[in-house]
């Protein structure tokens, strides 16, 4: 039996700019630096580019050009190559489904012309690379009351086509939204989700060359039912980490080992965060860092977290705080920034909190969790 990795959870102090709180963003690693774009917060979308630097733990605005997308949040975005390419989510007033490019190198957006149907406006779907270059779009919440979504959708990104699979064998996975999808290989791996009146946790696969999706029997006990969490793909491991299930925020990791079929949950020393929902992670060398959500104070979240994997012993480069250190208060900087997002044509809208976060968490409250307000 392989021994489990030693693992610990780290809160690093960074410095320089401190990105407002948010939850339904997007983020990326490339080169040795963390991208976060857009987000919610209490009624204010963000249409911002957030860095961190991980050699100097220093947060910055990232200031670009071009065709910069609008404010949104539960989109979906995925690294190809040198470039994150973000797909639909919502503006507050309406779903969309564009298609924007960021090429990391030269901080330049674009707004590429596809060829082929793209998908329909959509929320809280998935998109995810597979094969280096295809991106795969699935499920989601679409237009109208409860209109969940399990359609697949593939991007050919060199010729920049979408292309809809006419005929997909064996038996789609049920409509959800705020699943999570992780591609290992050839294979897209589907697990959790809502579908408005119950949670799921079960492991679907989608083999992508061959378009046959398949039920994936896992051994052992599972994470449960939850939806909102964060995945990500290790060699042929998969992360899964916090969410939100039936009256219950997770703050937990769950490991599924592809080869072996079977899942652990993963321990995890240090202080433990609190549960959150519609968080990001993403691996940055042997780590893995954790950005924002909505947390079991019902507030959104501008935490940083590190999952340290793999060693006994703090990463120096992190110059660890042994306490959590949250602000209520937004500092100058912060306000000059939203300031500057709304002088610069970058319209952030605002709306009655508790009837926005109702109806996008509305699943969730109806089984006796309550909304993230802020």
């Amino acid at each position: 039996m392989e021994r489990q990795r030693k693992a610990m959870w780290l809160y690093p102090k960074v410095v320089g700019f401190n990105p407002p709180e948010r939850w339904g963003h997007s983020a990326c690693f490339f080169e040795g630096v963390v991208y976060v774009f857009g987000g919610c917060c209490g009624g204010l979308h963000f249409s911002d580019v957030v860095t961190l630097d991980v050699e100097t733990m220093a947060w910055s605005a990232l200031a670009t050009t071009g065709q910069r997308p609008g404010t949104r949040d539960s989109h979906g975005a995925a690294l190809v190559g040198h470039r994150m390419l973000v797909f639909g989510g919502t503006n507050g007033g309406k779903k969309v489904n564009e298609l924007h490019v960021l090429d990391l190198r030269t901080r330049e957006w674009s707004r590429p012309q596809c060829r082929g149907a793209a998908p329909s406006p959509r929320e809280s779907h998935s998109v995810t690379v597979v094969g280096g270059d295809r991106l795969v779009v699935f499920g989601g919440s679409g237009e109208g009351e409860g209109n969940y979504l399990s359609d697949v959708h593939v991007l050919d990104v060199p010729t920049m086509t979408w292309s809809t699979p006419e005929a997909i064998r064996g038996g789609a996975p049920a409509p959800r939204d705020s699943h999570s999808a992780v591609a290992v290989g050839a294979r897209l791996f589907v697990f959790g989700g809502d579908c408005g009146d119950r949670y799921h946790g079960g492991v679907d696969v989608l083999d992508v060359d061959t378009m046959a999706w398949s039920r994936f029997p896992v051994k052992g006990a599972s994470p449960g039912v939850r939806a909102g969490h964060a995945a990500l793909s290790v060699g042929s491991k998969i992360y899964i980490i916090g969410g939100v299930g039936d009256k219950q925020y997770y703050s937990d990791v769950w490991v599924l080992d592809v080869a072996n079929r079977s899942w652990s949950q993963l321990e995890v020393s240090g202080q433990r965060p609190q549960g959150r929902f519609s968080h990001t992670a993403v691996v940055m060398n042997n780590d893995i860092a954790i950005y924002g959500g909505c947390g079991e104070d019902e507030r959104p979240l501008n935490e940083l977290l590190i999952l340290q994997l793999g060693s006994e012993h703090p990463n120096g480069r992190y110059n660890i705080s042994t306490c959590k250190v949250l602000s209520n208060q937004w500092s100058q900087e912060r306000r000059k920034f939203l300031q500057s997002e709304t002088q610069h044509g970058r319209k952030i809208q605002v709306r009655a909190t508790e009837k926005r976060c109702r109806n996008v968490e509305r699943q969730k409250l109806s089984r006796g969790i309550r909304s993230c307000v802020a």
